[in-house]
């Protein structure tokens, strides 16, 4: 029960919820914060398994030529891109990311830096246009709505590096895709992937402005860094998150809770 609908969500625990996790034999977790937060429903320890998100590492051997994105959207090669992928949301953060995106310009005045918002709205597209307004930041964020396979591929392979600035977020495959492509990762440490992401294949920060627009900049500017980050992220993809692997691991799960292993 958080951030919306909390008293229809607790009443839907009361009455069903908390009753279908006690009978399943096993829950499955995305996280070790959804571990945690089974623990604190009163499930088992013992019945649950922790199982990420993956994605289908094949759609990504053969990726769009660099600058298909920057071309249609006349984003110069020599531009920081940085890119965010997801619903246009409250719960994204998007508030704080054209905020901490204003400073990031004051800062680097010498520096072309843009921002590229891509995903369909889900109800929060005109405050964030207002916002982009208020601030004056029209030639500098491009909002292109939802973008699919290999359009969204080349916006990836074009970005510098990808943004997940969400006040809360289990999970999230954009993430994982942005890995594929060899990008490397900024999240505040609402996601619950911030653990393993953290100096390993990106940058984990507080959910302020600041903290944010740190690691943007730490990561946008020291491309060694940033390329080290980005080839860690696409290993991690073919050693544990292909879901090739995923559905090994889940069959195998399976195949135990009916005694067939």
């Amino acid at each position: 029960p958080f951030f919306q609908k909390e008293g229809l969500k607790n009443l839907f625990d009361k009455v069903f919820g908390f009753k279908i996790l006690h009978n399943a034999a096993c829950v499955f977790a995305l996280t070790e914060v959804e571990k945690e937060q089974y623990l604190k429903m009163g499930v088992d320890e013992d019945k649950i398994e922790i199982v990420p998100l993956g994605i289908n590492l094949e759609e990504y051997e053969n990726l769009p030529d660099y600058g298909r994105f920057r071309s249609k959207f006349n984003i110069s090669d020599d531009d920081k891109l940085i890119l965010f992928v997801g619903r246009i949301h409250e719960i994204k953060g998007l508030d704080l990311l054209i905020d901490l995106f204003y400073d990031l310009i004051g800062l680097n005045e010498n520096k072309n830096i843009k921002l590229a918002i891509v995903g369909p709205d889900d109800g929060y597209l005109t405050e964030l246009e207002d916002k982009i307004r208020m601030y004056s930041l029209e030639d500098n964020v491009i909002v292109t709505g939802p973008l699919y396979k290999e359009e969204k591929q080349e916006a990836l392979v074009d970005c510098d590096l990808f943004v997940m600035p969400s006040k809360y977020e289990s999970f999230t495959t954009s993430g994982l895709e942005a890995m594929a492509c060899s990008k490397p990762l900024v999240l505040t440490k609402n996601n619950h992937i911030h653990d393993w992401v953290d100096g390993n294949c990106g940058l984990a920060c507080d959910d302020d402005k600041d903290s944010l627009r740190e690691a943007i900049e730490k990561l946008l500017f020291d491309e060694d860094l940033s390329k080290t980050y980005g080839e860690n992220g696409k290993r991690l993809i073919k050693e544990r998150y292909d879901w090739d692997i995923i559905n090994k691991q889940i069959l195998d799960i399976y195949e135990k809770l009916l005694g067939l292993s």
